[in-house]
């Protein structure tokens, strides 16, 4: 294969921060490099992915958030691209867990219909799990290009790709850190401690990567969770609420661990506040991640305890709902005096979700704090407030004669929260209402209409489809050649072509009065020139018949089994894979009341401390520039 047989071509994310989707073609191959998009769902960007989809060939998936696997559910279940997809292990369980938490969170506020969770776990049942530098060869006739994922750190699972066709690599790598952190080991660009390129990722044909980072010089990581903890501590000693907007499944493991060693350090700070991960996943997140400690660092299996499993965050009260949040304040104090709270809340953007619900209740109380960790997606309320923060910055940067290239982080004492008197913010809530009066008693009515509907037909299907195996049995042409499983399955065959129309028409006829009988046996069959059998007016009743194979009487199983429960506290991590991944939420548990989407347009005062400490875990420029010299890339 020659070099010009390799053509890149962008979805989303060239020239911009937007999420990332690519397609790289090679030869007649074409794979798509991520499926990102984030909770806005842009119709430009979709309807360039909605072309190309059924051609694609094959997907590589490289980090569990929204930028990465956004429109991953959307592509496979409405757009046709039923194409094997590729990740590691880790990468496909959080990012289940992330695309539950968007689909969840974008139900819960308007009549989202894009995609809905059995989309998405259907998606990403499809995903192959694969383990780093484990080679996979495409099947059928693209078998002469093999894929492998190293570690790119960043996320759980996150990871660089060498796409291989004979001679010729491409690599692509977005999105990668070169430095360990608390939870995740560096990424595989660089091997050992002497900043040098991992020779098996050097020199290849074509380089894709990504330049977010390239305009900003960051100080050390131990330097920048220092700040971070700082700004916690300070924000939490003024005696307000801490909001900590994160995502769902990716760099919230990470700020998580990193809080929940620190927290117990303070007595005084364990009796006034309580420390929170909220999130309508969050339960899962932490039962999954209990399970991927082989994708973590060296030694996070080791910290468990006899009383205690991996990354068991003890320090941490995990609520899924507003509500509980709000009730386990109230009464979590002593004496029942309401307790302060530092709270991880999802999602990132604050565009929607529990955080900017938090935000909307704390912005305006002087004693409250923000800190941001990540800057969040383009258009985002968090990135709308880090625009902030940083022009508040640079003023006094420039005040004090310091070089504005030093970038974000480097350039400001983060331990120094910010505060906007006197600033509003236009926010845009989405939420569902309770249908009350007229409204709620025509969807009532409708309900019941529609309910009703339903029964008639299934009961009216239920009767042909009983008179139709009655009439397979009897019949001496049928059971002379075909077996009781082959008579039940050409019933099934019968009664589907039996138009539904005819059996509506039939229905509403017996429903009104015109009609008391049903004619139904020997429709629509062909026996042959000789057959004299016929259809007669008869009372719609019909005697079961037993049906019976080479070894008896045939019986349901389903009626002789028992609900077994399981004790989950026992289950492995293919265990946790294979579990109902909707059967704990508390969403679920509430009642199933009418509601309707409303829109709110109102102004937040922004009154509270507002802080921002990069823990998004990427290279930076200086870093990121020095990496890609060395690998030394043809194109």
């Amino acid at each position: 294969m020659s070099t010009n047989s390799l053509q890149f071509t962008a979805i989303s994310g060239a020239n911009n921060e937007d999420a990332v989707c690519y397609i790289l073609e090679i030869d007649d191959t074409k794979i798509l490099l991520d499926c990102g998009s984030f909770e806005d769902y842009p119709s430009e960007t979709l309807a360039q992915l909605q072309r190309v989809a059924r051609q694609v060939d094959a997907v590589l998936l490289s980090h569990p958030d929204a930028a990465h696997v956004g429109a991953y559910p959307l592509a496979y279940s409405k757009y046709g691209m039923s194409c094997p997809a590729y990740a590691t292990q880790a990468v496909g369980m959080m990012g289940r867990l992330c695309m539950l938490d968007v689909a969840k969170s974008l139900k819960a506020r308007e009549d989202f219909t894009l995609f809905d969770e059995k989309d998405v776990n259907q998606a990403f049942d499809n995903i192959t799990p694969l383990q780093y530098s484990q080679p996979m060869t495409l099947s059928g006739k693209h078998s002469g290009i093999v894929v492998t994922a190293y570690s790119a750190g960043h996320t759980i699972g996150g990871s660089i790709w060498t796409i291989s066709n004979g001679a010729e690599v491409v690599l692509y790598a977005m999105d990668f850190n070169y430095v360990k952190e608390e939870l995740l080991n560096k990424g595989s660009l660089l091997e050992g401690n002497l900043g040098q390129v991992n020779p098996r990722l050097m020199r290849p044909t074509l380089l894709i990567t990504d330049a977010y980072n390239a305009l900003y010089k960051l100080p050390t990581r131990k330097r920048r969770v220092e700040w971070f903890l700082n700004s916690v501590a300070n924000a939490v000693k003024r005696g307000g609420n801490v909001l900590i907007p994160v995502d769902s499944s990716a760099r919230v493991l990470e700020i998580a661990h990193v809080l929940n060693e620190w927290w117990p350090q303070e007595r005084s700070r364990k009796d006034k506040y309580t420390l929170y991960l909220l999130g309508r996943c969050a339960k899962k997140m932490i039962s999954f991640a209990q399970s991927l400690t082989a994708w973590m660092a060296d030694g996070i299996g080791e910290l468990a305890s006899k009383d205690s499993k991996p990354f068991d965050l003890r320090h941490i009260v995990v609520v899924q709902s507003i509500e509980d949040l709000e009730k386990r304040m109230n009464g979590s104090g002593r004496r029942g005096r309401a307790k302060r709270a530092v709270v991880l809340a999802s999602l990132e953007g604050m565009s929607m979700s529990f955080s900017q619900d938090l935000f909307v209740r704390w912005a305006a109380e002087r004693r409250n704090a923000i800190i941001l960790p990540q800057r969040g997606p383009p258009g985002s309320l968090t990135r709308d407030l880090f625009s902030r923060w940083w022009d508040r910055t640079q003023k006094k940067e420039s005040r004090g004669a310091a070089s504005a290239a030093s970038g974000v982080a480097a350039a400001v004492d983060l331990v120094e929260l910010k505060r906007f008197f006197g600033t509003e913010i236009g926010v845009t809530l989405r939420r569902r209402i309770p249908l009350e009066g007229t409204e709620l008693e025509n969807w009532l009515a409708q309900e019941r209409r529609r309910k009703e509907q339903e029964a008639a037909r299934e009961a009216m299907l239920q009767r042909n489809r009983m008179m139709l195996d009655a009439d397979n049995m009897s019949s001496d042409s049928d059971s002379d050649d075909e077996s009781p499983m082959e008579m039940g399955m050409r019933s099934m065959r019968d009664i589907d072509t039996l138009a539904l129309s005819e059996i509506d028409l039939e229905m509403e006829r017996l429903r009104s009065g015109q009609s008391y009988d049903l004619l139904v046996k020997d429709r629509g069959r062909v026996r042959g020139l000789d057959a004299q059998n016929q259809s007669y007016c008869m009372f719609p009743f019909q005697e079961k018949i037993r049906r019976f194979d080479d070894y008896g009487e045939m019986y349901d199983l389903e009626q002789f089994m028992e609900d077994v429960e399981i004790d989950e506290s026992t289950n492995l991590a293919q265990d946790t894979m294979d579990r109902d991944y909707d059967s704990d939420d508390d969403d679920s548990k509430k009642d199933a009341r009418p509601t309707k989407p409303i829109k709110e347009e109102m102004r937040v005062h922004l009154n509270c401390l507002l802080g921002f400490v990069d823990m998004e875990g990427r290279a930076d420029g200086t870093s990121a520039s020095s990496i890609l010299v060395q690998i030394m890339p043809k194109r």
